[in-house]
């Protein structure tokens, strides 16, 4: 693991916009964290669903948010967002990236569709650790964004910096757990891939998962667009979706953190 004369360098992206709760969030669990500098690097708008998608050319530049400090927006996708974090000038390399926290989950099949996943895949590409966090979540359902942040620093912390102690401001059990099941998982190729599941289950649960490959169903309604073109419209409930015992959608979808190590 990384000597710690200087700060760990983590790199904070997201692909639902650089205004997302979920990077806020995000910024909020790694403050969390000891001996670490942050910069945050995200797209300008929502990406979501569109996959591992780079661009040729894309434009940057610096916004200061409340709570964050300054921000580096791109013009572009979530794996361009990590290029960028590679080449913009006096951008030190980044020790780890962290992409999320996602609005929705990405388990199973999703995380071929996911630019939350693209983002942390194309630094694994580029030979640094990465990690992809998202959240189950419901329409009709809040989202209780400072305890999710409070749950992910402990994850974050145990596969991070898995050599120093639980800090005071985290979770220990859940760090313990966590780390537990890094350790058990060992040092394979790819990226880790974490999901929380909805509001309302206890924090400490949490599973080393397989990623499910059970395609989601496909349901598609059919109508006209104003210029009489046959449209079709997604109906499939996502959280009918099959859920095979030890994968990462039965340990969501049951109220478990699940922890996936997704190969390259």
């Amino acid at each position: 693991m990384h000597p710690y004369h200087a700060k760990m360098r983590l790199v904070l992206t997201s692909d639902d916009g650089f205004e997302a709760p979920g990077l806020a969030a995000l910024h909020a669990a790694v403050r969390a964290m000891d001996g670490v500098s942050v910069r945050v690097i995200a797209t300008a708008s929502p990406y979501s669903g569109k996959g591992h998608v780079v661009s040729p050319q894309f434009c940057c530049h610096d916004r200061e948010l409340p709570g964050i400090g300054r921000v580096t927006v791109i013009d572009g996708t979530p794996a361009d967002c990590i290029r960028a974090a590679l080449t913009l000038p006096g951008a030190p390399r980044p020790d780890w990236v962290l992409s999320g926290i996602n609005y929705g989950s990405n388990i199973g099949i999703d995380v071929y569709y996911s630019g939350t996943v693209a983002a942390a895949r194309e630094a694994a590409i580029l030979g640094i650790p990465a990690i992809a966090i998202s959240k189950l979540v419901k329409q009709e359902l809040p989202t209780d964004w400072a305890a999710l942040a409070h749950s992910a620093a402990a994850v974050l912390a145990a596969l991070v910096v898995p050599e120093q102690p639980a800090p005071s401001r985290i979770d220990a059990r859940l760090h313990g757990k966590a780390a537990a099941l890094a350790r058990s998982a060992g040092a394979a190729p790819g990226f880790w891939n974490i999901n929380f599941p909805l509001d309302g289950r206890p924090a400490e649960h949490i599973e080393l998962t397989t990623l499910s490959t059970d395609p989601f169903q496909m349901c598609y309604e059919e109508d006209r667009d104003e210029h009489g073109r046959l449209r079709l419209t997604s109906k499939g409930n996502y959280h009918e979706r099959p859920a095979a015992p030890g994968t990462d959608v039965a340990a969501v979808f049951g109220g478990r953190i699940s922890l996936t190590r997704i190969p390259l």
